[in-house]
């Protein structure tokens, strides 16, 4: 921080915002809290975020005689936004914005107590010396983000956000499922039937698409399409696929949870009268389909009450060929949407086939639910 001051200062820049790696802000958050600041005349401002559904936020309404939060009489009327206003309080943390002639106050606040953590320190530093601070409620800035589960996950893994579910299910939603999802997913909405009972539905974002392959990819223990498959109880498989199964990325229990919140809403929807919650699969895996390796796959039924096969990525684009036919009704869905996901019964009545992938290299997501 100390560094940054004197950059600040360097620059003469008007003003400088601190902004901890776990918030996340809405575009146009910062100008709007500059905009205040200047307003009010505000030389130390904070916007408030909170936590999703949860009372924790970057700022204290109270310090107890120890010097440690206390919660103050009007901080979940502000927290809820029953109270908008800016307000004089005695923490802050995480996102600040401070006016330029405050800085050279501030060189050393962040180790003014050393016992005590970086931000409170600053804050104590703060209230012993005259410094206001100020949070403001009167817009959604952002939110803070829970790290936790976050926090858990190998530092080996790329693409870490795609793993960050449930906790900040808000944030993940907007990155990774469709946007066209919440327009069929309404009531009275058709969703597109291209053969009898299969529906095809806008299920993952291009950016989930790209990176589940990218997550495969780089794992890059693909199966070898033989009938032995040690991964399996019973170490048989009768429809082999050159694949990658969920859990061994480990992605099974946040890929459960998400079929769970998005696909079995969609499939109680269009097939009215089945109700499995919480659903159950233990066949989740991405397939890639090539000329050279397995560029199709052989008549078969799924072992699934129904099943789920979303394309990953783009006809005529990254590949040619591929699509799925459904042999009972002679009818083939081209599955070259990228994010679209068919959703068909599995046993009995949709005997299906791969149709071969004739240049490039094809990616699907299939999952076997309700086995």
């Amino acid at each position: 921080m100390k560094l940054c001051n004197h950059f600040a200062l360097e620059q003469k820049s008007e003003y400088i915002f601190a902004l901890d790696a776990d918030v996340h802000l809405e575009p146009k958050s910062l100008d709007h809290i500059i905009q205040r600041a200047k307003a009010y005349n505000l030389k130390i401002l904070a916007p408030m975020v909170a936590i999703k559904g949860k009372m924790f936020t970057n700022f204290w309404g109270s310090v107890s005689a120890n010097g440690y939060y206390e919660r103050s009489q009007d901080y979940l009327d502000i927290v809820e936004g029953d109270l908008k206003e800016f307000w004089n309080v005695p923490f802050i943390s995480a996102a600040i914005l401070f006016s330029a002639e405050k800085l050279q106050f501030f060189m050393e606040a962040y180790n003014y107590e050393r016992k005590l953590d970086a931000d409170m320190s600053f804050a104590k530093f703060c209230r012993d010396h005259g410094h206001f601070m100020y949070v403001d409620n009167q817009e959604h800035y952002g939110q803070l983000l829970s790290t936790e589960q976050f926090a858990s996950l190998s530092e080996t893994l790329i693409h870490a956000e795609v793993y960050d579910y449930p906790a900040n299910k808000e944030l993940w939603e907007k990155r990774y499922i469709h946007p066209e999802y919440f327009h069929y997913i309404q009531p009275g909405i058709e969703v597109p039937l291209p053969c009898p009972d299969v529906y095809d539905f806008p299920f993952l974002s291009l950016r989930m698409s790209k990176e589940i392959i990218e997550i495969m990819e780089h794992f890059g223990t693909w199966s070898d399409g033989k009938n032995f498959d040690r991964r399996l109880e019973g170490g048989y498989e009768n429809v082999p696929t050159r694949d990658i199964h969920m859990n061994q990325v480990g992605f099974e229990p946040q890929w459960l949870q998400i079929i769970d919140d998005y696909v079995a809403p969609m499939q109680e929807k269009v097939f009215t009268g089945y109700y499995q919650r919480p659903i159950k699969a233990n066949m989740m895996f991405v397939v890639r389909y090539r000329p050279d390796e397995q560029a199709s796959l052989r008549p078969h039924h799924d072992a699934s009450t129904y099943s789920i096969d979303i394309s990953l990525n783009k006809r005529d684009v990254d590949y040619e060929g591929g699509g799925v036919r459904y042999i009972r009704y002679n009818c083939t869905v081209p599955a070259d949407e990228v994010g679209w996901s068919m959703l068909f019964p599995g046993r009995l009545t949709h005997l299906h086939e791969g149709l071969p992938t004739t240049k490039g290299t094809r990616y699907i997501l299939v999952s076997f639910i309700n086995p």
